[in-house]
């Protein structure tokens, strides 16, 4: 043997798993094939491989492209992260069968084993059991009413080796998705369901080609979507047909699946389905939160099929109108504010407050401050109309002043225009009053936070992160990628926030109670739920949880010159050091105290019961704690 090879403890072991996982592709059982029907209702199911189709909707338009006459209805339902056996969700959102009888799934197409792979060799068996245990119950299953369910299993796709030193290269993690391949394919051919080996053509993509065709190696970007979907279709057994109508079509199926999206990922879930949804009973006592938000949601159904509609007409080569036709929808329900009435408790407690705001000038005049202090104007809705709700700030390295507005907050209002925007202020003349208002971005849905960076930005777009990014000196954003998705969205203000570099060049971010998130990244799955602070290294795109407490929303968090790092945590006004809660734990578990400490945690030791287990740095004396920020300058009095 290579004298090489012998010094390299893993080299034996790599090389059997590579033998072992191509002889597992060549010998697994033949799988059936895959049948469309006109009007089946096709649902995808599983990780990021298939939750990233619905916004890069190039399989899906091929789909209708292929095969107009069949007037196909295809609704995603796939979370990042999502496995066989462990799927996370917040309070109430419903088991998978209600969410695919709701659709009258008759095709589900399954997307699984990256997230397993990287259980190795070792957890083969295991992930073999959960699948064959799934296929057997969706099998069984007549979503639709048409008939048993008919399922897909889909392999995931190949780890492309971008050639950076600091990202894995993909070798091992290659071997394993061969391996979990193979699985796959086994289990569809022992149980007659079809399968589609994603991998196998993927991998050759990926070798034929020196285009990035990846995020990060592990998850596909839009020129990847874009090549690989007609790889999709054929190994799926379905035929590729040509249409010149090709984008026209995707841009129907881009405005179906973005209506689609903002029903099923609806942010503020613990309000519609959770528990919150029996709240908020409006001032004629009719309605509550879950009524108004369900209305929402059943029109935003009718709109979604509106638009199916459209993508048939478009694929069977017939014109549309220009405008869709939402017409036929359920009207919104007529809510009564309930704000001043009899039973308002904080008109009660006389704490109602007044909806009749001052213009800045006169706000100005009503600051305390100690002496030797003012407060200035820097920028106002007055001036700028586009300053609307603004929720964050920040400022460049050019001193302008970076602002997320959120006019949509608590959400977007279908049939609305969704319009949440990252704005740049200037003060040209230096007279610390802001010039000039640059929208850098528009269209956004409630962006709770962000950070500057890497020559642009990342943005919370619940439940995203988006990185934006302006490349023709504009100021205008023409750069929007996903970067990081996977996060719950069960409440809007509990959304990512405080966003804030490490001293270590890695971004932190914030994520409130009631969320039961799972990221994806190529060195395997972190789930987090409950609320904690978040690590991403965009250098080397590992991901991971740096705080995992039992948090209500913690809206600060901030570093000092020495790297001690300190959380602010709103509601309840309590502010952490953040050092004696940021060790290591694995999902489910949390570090005790924190505002939900006893409710999340419910530990049985008294003394990690109770939300003081930890010292805070400063003493409570008013809630809520908005945030935390270092201030150190000159302009300071000794």
């Amino acid at each position: 043997m290579n004298k090489d090879t012998e010094s390299v403890p893993d080299m034996k072991n790599l090389i059997t798993a590579l033998l072992l996982s191509a002889l597992a592709l060549t010998t697994t059982s033949v799988a059936a094939e895959l049948t469309l029907r006109k009007g089946d209702h096709v649902c995808l199911v599983g990780n990021e491989l298939g939750e990233r189709m619905q916004h890069h909707n190039f399989f899906e338009t091929l789909l209708h492209q292929s095969y107009p006459e069949l007037e196909l209805t295809v609704r995603n339902l796939c979370f990042p992260g999502d496995e066989p056996a462990e799927r996370i969700r917040s309070m109430a959102f419903g088991d998978p069968d209600s969410h695919l009888t709701h659709s009258k799934a008759d095709v589900v197409v399954y997307f699984f084993g990256f997230n397993e792979s990287f259980g190795g060799e070792e957890g083969l068996e295991e992930f073999t059991q959960q699948v064959t245990d799934l296929v057997k119950h969706t099998t069984a299953q007549n979503y639709s009413k048409r008939g048993k369910a008919r399922v897909v299993l889909v392999s995931p796709i190949a780890f492309q080796n971008l050639g950076d030193p600091n990202i894995t290269d993909g070798t091992q993690q290659n071997v394993n998705l061969a391996l979990y391949t193979a699985a796959l394919q086994d289990v569809a051919g022992k149980l007659n369901v079809a399968f589609a080996d994603f991998y196998t053509p993927t991998k050759k993509l990926f070798a034929d080609t020196d285009q990035r065709l990846t995020l990060n190696g592990a998850h596909l970007n839009e020129a990847g979507y874009r090549a690989a979907a007609p790889l999709f279709m054929r190994a799926l057994g379905l035929k590729v047909k040509e249409s010149k109508s090709f984008e026209a079509i995707r841009t129907q199926v881009a405005d179906k699946n973005f209506h689609w999206w903002h029903r099923y990922r609806a942010v503020n879930g613990f309000s519609i389905y959770g528990k919150r949804g029996e709240a908020g009973r409006d001032g004629s006592g009719t309605y509550n939160n879950r009524d108004v938000m369900e209305r929402e949601r059943a029109i935003l159904d009718q709109m979604a099929a509106n638009r199916d509609s459209r993508i048939w007409a478009l694929a069977q080569g017939k014109q549309i109108p220009e405008e869709v036709d939402d017409s036929n929808t359920l009207p919104f329900l007529n809510v009564v504010t309930n704000v001043g009435g009899k039973d308002d408790p904080n008109r009660k407690r006389g704490k109602l407050g007044s909806l009749d705001y001052l213009p800045a000038k006169e706000q100005l005049k009503l600051f305390r401050t100690a002496p030797g202090y003012e407060v200035q104007l820097v920028a106002s809705e007055e001036d700028f109309p586009e300053l609307a709700n603004p929720v964050s700030l920040n400022f460049d390295n050019k001193g302008r002043l970076w602002v997320t507005t959120m006019p949509s907050y608590p959400h977007w209002k279908p049939k609305s225009k969704l319009d949440d925007k990252v704005l740049i202020l200037t003060d040209n003349d230096g007279d610390g009053r802001a010039d000039k208002c640059t929208v850098f971005a528009d269209g956004l849905h409630q962006p709770t936070g962000f950070e500057i960076g890497h020559g642009g930005a990342y943005v919370a777009e619940q439940p995203d992160i988006l990185f934006l990014k302006d490349t023709d000196g504009d100021d205008v954003a023409d750069v929007r990628i996903r970067k990081l998705v996977g996060f719950d969205s069960a409440d809007s203000h509990h959304g990512i926030s405080a966003f804030e570099w490490g001293p270590g060049g890695a971004l932190y971010f914030n994520e409130g109670t009631f969320k039961y998130s799972q990221v994806e990244s190529p060195y395997g799955l972190t789930r987090m739920h409950e609320a904690g602070v978040w690590r991403f290294d965009p250098r080397t795109e590992h991901f991971s949880t740096h705080v995992s407490l039992p948090f209500a929303n913690p809206w600060g968090h901030v570093y000092d010159r020495w790297g001690q790092d300190f959380v602010s945590d709103a509601s309840p006004g309590f502010n952490y050091w953040a050092t004696p809660i940021s060790g290591r734990v694995e999902y489910p578990a949390k570090h005790a105290g924190g505002a939900f400490n006893d409710s999340v945690n419910n530990f049985k030791d008294t003394a990690l019961r109770g939300r003081d287990v930890y010292p805070r740095f400063i003493v409570k004396r008013t809630r809520p704690s908005a945030g935390s920020e270092i201030v150190s300058s000159r302009h300071f009095k000794p």
